[in-house]
């Protein structure tokens, strides 16, 4: 399967992104870097390991529309380059749940608590569900509206061809649509987790619940 990783922090993460990836990740068929540093040396780093779509510093929903176009038309795996497998993961595994259940848009890996509300609540799904939203557990997979994530996923093929919102707050207005059309707009693999970076140089695993160092968070997802 196809597996496209949005980047931007040149090499701050990519390289530990990979390596994880390599050894954790199955199956995998070719790698599409879709790149929003514009630094043609960090192209050129990049392509030594896949091709490289390069963005030109627009920003995350022109980002997220060159990653819907990498797609050509198929589903893929999407990846964020600031996370990192620590479990093995199935790509196929994820996909056959979306053949079973085509109500839902994708299938995303459950992170590690990482907002300061996540760890309060113990999780990102508690710290949801304190909001007010519900999640249905159907054969140990999290279905749910609340979100359209674009944490490590699964994606059917449609909804990349339906390509992508411009404007702030793309992320929850890509789920709105997904939501109008009947979508569950994502589903978490309970089973499966993945850390992200919350500030550089710094990790919170899964496994220790510990609070934030910081709210330094990444970029906007706008």
């Amino acid at each position: 399967m196809r597996l496209i990783i949005g980047t931007y922090r040149k090499r701050t993460y990519i390289e530990r992104a990979l390596a994880s990836i390599d050894e954790h990740v199955h199956g995998v068929s070719d790698l599409v870097f879709v790149d929003d540093s514009g630094d043609a040396g960090h192209h050129g780093w990049l392509a030594q390991h896949g091709r490289v779509v390069d963005v030109g510093r627009r920003g995350y929903s022109a980002a997220m529309r060159a990653v819907c176009a990498a797609a050509e038309g198929q589903q893929f795996a999407f990846w964020e380059e600031d996370f990192t497998a620590i479990v093995d993961i199935d790509p196929e595994a994820m996909a056959e749940i979306l053949y079973q259940r085509p109500y839902l848009a994708g299938v995303a890996l459950l992170r590690q608590p990482w907002r300061r509300i996540e760890h309060e609540y113990g999780g990102l799904v508690e710290a949801l569900e304190a909001q007010g939203h519900k999640f249905r557990n159907v054969d140990g997979v999290l279905e749910q509206t609340a979100t359209f994530t674009c944490n490590p996923s699964v994606w059917r093929a449609s909804v990349a061809a339906d390509g992508w919102p411009a404007g702030s707050r793309s992320e929850d207005r890509k789920r709105d649509l997904l939501n109008r059309d009947g979508y569950r707009s994502d589903s978490c693999r309970g089973s499966d987790f993945i850390m992200t970076e919350c500030v550089p140089g710094s990790t919170i695993d899964v496994r220790i619940p510990l609070r934030p160092a910081s709210d330094q968070l990444p970029r906007s997802r706008s």
